[in-house]
């Protein structure tokens, strides 16, 4: 039996690399309400948890009692970190399931964004035109460094060694004020740098994932995705081609293909031999004096990611001539009317979700007359409507959301 565990704030975790790891409430909020949608990104016998709420001193009780520790054979969180371990040392998985100390620590390594400025010099010297590519990031350690870095470009990004979803970056905006100075400092402080680059005129996010396993790597396929305000808006629902097909408004498909390849091989060099798992390498496509250009390396995540579960998701549970979205909403939500959202991967048994008032300024109604329909099958696949991943009560926050049939793309909010 395999057992899942959701731990979305693997990147703090990294960053506080301590076993007894405290997670912010909203986050624990989401891991809790969220957890159960990693059941469609398994086809095997599997237990979900989430890593923040169950393993209190009740749910080892209840665990030890259902005698499940000794049917893991295979355990799969988010992410690999210390804190993640201790816990499911905890509850009875054993040692033979889990990474050694020293392979944390040769993951926490790869996994500091250090790795995208390895990763752009190891590209800019296999490429065949270098000069198409972005100048690799700059690594700073001192406060003096980032008033410099603005100096020379005024438009400039600061980013935390670790952190996840868009959280952990600082902008300059053409000043470097005292409130900005004051933040990376606290950075410097606490993670020991930053890595810094100019911001770029984005026109598309886009991901691609790998996984490595036994020294090798394979390619898994892309991610097309949206961001707001800098963090994760959702995913475009598309077969690869399709992908492909979009992205080739902006550039070459023998450039995109290309930088696959070259991906391939940092990732086969640098990173699989220390690392056995699933890595998304963050792409984007920005315009620059008038002509779209890649950036092929922004960061790798050695860890899960929604783009990865989006793609995973669509290849197994929607129709391949099927079209849509996957994304996460967000806000308080008052649920009337019927709620059972409890159906499971096997009997699809979903039932409609009616009424729904959010109270969060960024969040959308699940559809624009507030209503859910029910997901249509075709070929026993998803085709078309709605589906909630995740049980939906009324003190439920988050919820992860499949559309099919909408035609909204992803981009830059």
């Amino acid at each position: 039996m395999e057992l899942l565990v959701f731990n979305p704030e693997h990147d703090y975790a990294l960053a506080d690399n301590q076993p007894q790891y405290v997670t912010l409430r909203s986050a624990a909020q989401f891991a809790y309400d969220c957890a159960p949608f990693m059941w469609y990104l398994t086809e095997d016998e599997a237990v979900v948890l989430d890593a923040y709420r169950p393993f209190g001193k009740e749910f080892q009780k209840n665990f030890d009692t259902m005698e499940v520790a000794d049917q893991i054979t295979k355990v799969t969180p988010w992410g690999w970190d210390t804190a993640v371990v201790y816990q499911l040392r905890r509850i009875g998985i054993p040692d033979t399931l889990l990474p050694t100390d020293a392979q944390l620590s040769k993951l926490r390594d790869i996994a500091h964004r250090k790795t995208a400025i390895t990763a752009m010099e190891f590209l800019h010297d296999k490429h065949p035109h270098p000069e198409r590519l972005p100048s690799p990031p700059s690594y700073l350690t001192e406060l003096q460094q980032v008033e410099d870095f603005v100096k020379r470009i005024p438009d400039a990004i600061f980013k935390s060694p670790y952190s996840g979803n868009g959280r952990g970056h600082l902008y300059a905006h053409g000043i470097c004020s005292p409130t900005l100075l004051r933040q990376c400092a606290g950075v410097l402080r606490r993670q020991g740098g930053l890595i810094a680059e100019r911001m770029y005129a984005v026109v598309q996010d886009f991901a691609m994932e790998f996984r490595c396993h036994n020294g090798q790597v394979d390619f898994l396929g892309y991610s097309l995705f949206k961001t707001e305000h800098y963090g994760y808006g959702g995913n475009l629902l598309l077969p690869d081609d399709a992908i492909l097909s979009t992205l080739s408004q902006y550039l070459n498909i023998q450039e995109i293909l290309q930088t696959q390849n070259l991906v391939q091989d940092f990732l086969r060099q640098h990173i699989a031999p220390h690392y056995d798992g699933v890595a998304g390498v963050d792409m984007f496509v920005y315009q620059e004096d008038g002509a779209y250009k890649l950036h092929p390396f922004v960061e790798v995540n050695l860890r899960m990611t929604m783009g990865l579960a989006a793609h995973d998701i669509y290849k197994r549970h929607c129709h391949p001539e099927a079209r849509g979205t996957f994304r996460i909403v967000r806000g308080d939500m008052k649920i009337n009317g019927n709620v059972g959202m409890h159906g499971n991967v096997e009997t699809q048994n979903f039932a409609s979700l009616q009424q729904v008032e959010t109270h969060h300024n960024h969040v959308e109604t699940l559809r624009a007359t507030s209503l859910q329909t029910e997901m249509q099958f075709r070929d026993g696949l998803w085709w078309s409507g709605t589906a909630v991943l995740n049980p939906v009560t009324p003190d439920t926050q988050y919820a992860v959301v499949v559309e099919l049939g909408t035609t909204i793309m992803p981009g830059r909010a």
